[in-house]
């Protein structure tokens, strides 16, 4: 059952070769949609997996993997970093507790097993012996990794003063961590005058839940349930370990090269040019070393997308993104083979809604549901997403909220197939003339025969940064469309215009996008001055609530300030249930309901484009929440194929959907 892992790792012990494709700005999965071709793979599973086998053995493969970088950046430091590019090369240097294999499943890293009691508020951890810290040039520091770095990971993150990024989830879910830190912020703003810094510090141990047991296993107390905890772990530097002493001792200087830091993973940062080059090298003493057959990871400089295409083409690196318009150049092309579908992101766009502008007349009509189903319907998904991918749009397509194939119940289940989120999931929302019937009932009800909006006056109100609104008290509505001065951004908004006035009638609508340069929420919406804002989010690890729990009615990212007491009340349930899929029912009736809703509307994928490389897919770490890790794959002497894609991509996915059953 396990053929095609173990085709790859034959093919890997044999070569000793591999590499992984870079992801800089974006975490992915795999799309199991296959890419435009003329050749459809077999539907019997022996000759698919006999066909992955054929590519495999007919390569040939490198020691080194060339890729690129596009920015500059501060630090190593992976505490505090929210670098994409500086995250993935820290997952390739510091390895945490646990990691997931090709398929998603989490198998030991540094942690060799661990346990966690029936309610999944106690995890505990042993941790492999020999593993050493290294520095810059391999060689071993003689201090062995210990269950103390784990529980000092979490004391360094808990001082304000180390600037940790993205605290939030981990700071409110280990015991105590959240007092911890906001006592001694308090201390530094001097809010509390009548404790002492120092004091507080000292009481780091019997304040916050992880504890070094012994030598070798940690323990972390939270104040919930996380059945979700392992893909946290994956996903969050936070939860790191880091040699304490040596750290504090550099103080701001920690890592603020390759030479001030210490290494665990797989790769040690051998050589850094600040803003021209960084090149990592296999770690001799790496724990797991019989999988890490790239030698050498070469990152370069490189400005812009165009160029590293070139570059690509010239074969001076191993991997490159292709935008939409790029795409289109290259159709007909001898590279036409070689433009693969990029992979799915976990991100998902939104059009959000809200309920307390200052505008008047909207604000009528937004708390009407059949509005809201107007609005819904009215938007033509496809053609919103052929932005994104002008070959396959319907892949970028996306009715829910947390992506599909990116978290699953202890039975293989995929969490957007509970119904009725599997319902929402697979509605057709293109529908004008339903939108046109939805919109026609809410004129009925909130309108008199006149066309005059019922309770609202002729007036002027100030609205938005660029001047006042005219109210006449009649249709048609105006919707003001807040967004950025994106490109892309902006013709987006040019086509909801066309589709809302089209679908809901130009006679009742009046559809005003505005984008503004360098426009963010808080630069222009408060008070909520727009009706509808564009923005995307994303979970963090395998539960909904990465999302959903901060959509409540006071949840940190409900920008829309609506009250719903009813979605409120079933990720209370959520929350509290008993089971991990009664969990996730709960999570899927609350998700459905808030988009059946008309609440939020997500309406397409975040992703881009296509890509091309010389890495075979699937080969290394499956991490859908964390950074791509280089172990475990290959790398050709020649860029993958679109037929070579889809094969290998049939085999996998017969082999992940056996894996996540077991």
């Amino acid at each position: 059952m396990k053929r095609f892992i173990a085709l790859l790792m034959a093919a890997i012990m044999v070569l000793s070769m591999a590499a992984c494709q870079n992801n800089d700005t974006t975490t992915t999965t795999p799309d199991p949609a296959p890419a435009p071709s003329d050749t459809t793979p077999p539907a019997d599973p022996q000759q698919t997996q006999d066909n992955a086998e054929t590519i495999i053995e007919s390569k040939e493969y490198l020691k080194t993997y060339k890729t690129s970088f596009s920015s500059s950046y501060a630090s190593f430091n992976y505490f505090s970093t929210s670098y994409a590019t500086v995250r993935g090369i820290v997952a390739n240097c510091i390895d945490g507790l646990v990691e997931p294999d090709i398929y998603g499943v989490y198998v030991p890293s540094i942690a060799e097993s661990w346990e966690v009691n029936e309610d999944q508020t106690v995890w505990t951890f042993k941790i492999r012996e020999g593993v050493n810290w290294v520095d810059h040039t391999g060689k071993d520091t003689g201090k062995a990794v210990t269950a103390q770095d784990f529980v000092d990971g979490i004391r360094y993150i808990g001082d304000p003063l180390n600037g940790a990024y993205s605290l939030r989830v981990v700071r409110n879910l280990i015991s105590g961590l959240y007092d911890y830190y906001w006592t001694l912020d308090d201390i530094d703003c001097g809010l509390i005058t009548d404790q002492n810094r120092e004091d507080v510090v000292a009481k780091f141990d019997e304040m916050v839940g992880v504890k070094a047991l012994d030598e070798y296993t940690v323990e972390y107390t939270l104040d919930n349930s996380a059945p979700y905890f392992l893909s946290l772990i994956e996903s969050s530097m936070l939860l790191l370990p880091v040699e304490y002493e040596y750290a504090i001792g550099l103080g701001e200087d920690f890592a603020v090269d390759n030479e001030h830091m210490l290494y665990c993973g797989a790769y040690y940062i051998s050589h850094f040019q600040r803003d021209k080059a960084i090149t990592l090298t296999k770690n001799p003493l790496y724990w797991d070393a019989d999988k890490v057959t790239v030698e050498t990871v070469e990152y370069q400089m490189v400005p812009d997308g165009t160029t590293s295409l070139e570059m690509f083409k010239r074969g001076e690196i191993d991997d490159t993104s292709v935008e939409s318009e790029e795409y289109l150049s290259m159709a007909g092309t001898e590279w036409e083979d070689n433009l693969i579908p990029s992979e799915r992101s976990l991100s998902t766009n939104y059009l959000w809604l809200a309920f307390q502008s200052e505008n008047p007349e909207w604000n009528t009509f937004i708390n009407n549901a059949n509005f809201r189903k107007a609005l819904q319907y009215a938007l033509d998904r496809e053609a919103i997403a052929s932005l994104r991918d002008p070959v396959n749009p319907a892949r970028v397509v996306r009715n829910t909220i947390n992506a599909e194939g990116c978290i699953y119940d202890s039975n293989g289940k995929e969490y957007t197939d509970y119904e009725p989120l599997k319902a929402i999931k697979e509605t057709n929302y293109n529908n004008p003339e339903l939108a046109r019937d939805y919109m026609e009932k809410a004129v009925a009800e909130l309108c008199e025969a006149d066309g005059t909006i019922k309770g609202i006056s002729a007036g002027t109100v100030d609205y938005l940064p660029v001047g006042t609104y005219e109210v006449d008290g009649k249709l048609p509505v105006s919707i003001i469309y807040v967004g950025t001065d994106d490109e892309d951004e902006i013709i987006m908004a040019q086509l909801m215009e066309a589709m809302v006035e089209a679908a809901l009638g130009a006679d009742y609508v009046d559809f005003v996008p505005e984008c503004f340069a360098g426009w963010t929420y808080g630069t222009v919406a408060d008070p909520l001055n727009y009706d509808i804002y564009f923005d995307s989010l994303s979970t963090g690890y395998a539960d909904p609530s990465g999302i959903l729990s901060r959509l409540t009615t006071d949840g940190a990212e409900n920008m829309g300030w609506y009250e719903v007491p009813e979605f409120d009340a079933l990720i209370e349930k959520a929350e509290a249930a008993a089971t991990f899929e009664e969990r996730l029912q709960y999570f899927a009736e609350a998700e459905a309901w808030l988009v059946d809703g008309g609440y939020v509307i997500p309406f397409i994928s975040s992703l881009r484009g296509y890509y091309m490389t010389n890495t075979v897919p699937y080969t290394c770490p499956l991490t859908l929440y964390g950074n791509s890790k280089f172990k475990g794959a290959l790398v050709m002497d020649e860029p993958l194929t679109v037929e070579e894609y889809n094969t290998l991509t049939a085999a996998y996915e017969l082999e992940r959907a056996a894996a996540l059953a077991e």
